[in-house]
Formats: structure tokens, sequence, C-alpha cells
């Protein structure tokens, strides 16, 4: 007499998560970090190289037409 209910090892089915649901997310999440600590070092801890500039600088004529955009709006003396 077997009703659906039975205890035998074909119907069973398995409680809880899949592994790959859990461990996929956990390594994106790994990943993103790490990425993050990279970007944050090289950006924030690493020493400036003598010679090298880092700022960005605007050409002449763009720093002309800024000019005179900031002095039509009275942004600028």
């Amino acid at each position: 007499m077997k009703a659906g209910g039975g205890i035998d090892g074909k119907k069973r089915r398995r409680r809880g998560a899949k592994a790959s649901t859990l461990v996929k997310p956990l390594l994106l999440l790994a990943t993103g970090v790490a990425a993050g600590l990279v970007v944050w070092r090289v950006l924030m801890l690493e020493p400036d190289v003598p010679g090298r500039v880092m700022t960005e600088q605007l050409s002449r004529h763009d720093r002309q037409a800024l000019d005179g955009l900031l002095h039509q709006r009275s942004l600028r003396p």
C-alpha cells in the first residue's frame, strides 16, 4: 500500500535552499568588496608619484569660455 507519503528515497523532497542559491550571492558580495578595497587603496592611500600631475586642467579656450559664462551670471567678479 503506497500512498504518496512513503519513506522511500526516490520521492523525498530536499528541505532548504540549494547550495548555489547561497554561495553565488556571497561570492558576488565578496568580489565587490575586494574590488572596492582595491579601488579605495589606489585612490586614497597610494602616494603621489613625483612629476605626475593628477588634477584635471582646462584648456585655455575652455577656461575663457567658462570665465565668460560665470561673468555673465555675475558669479565671478
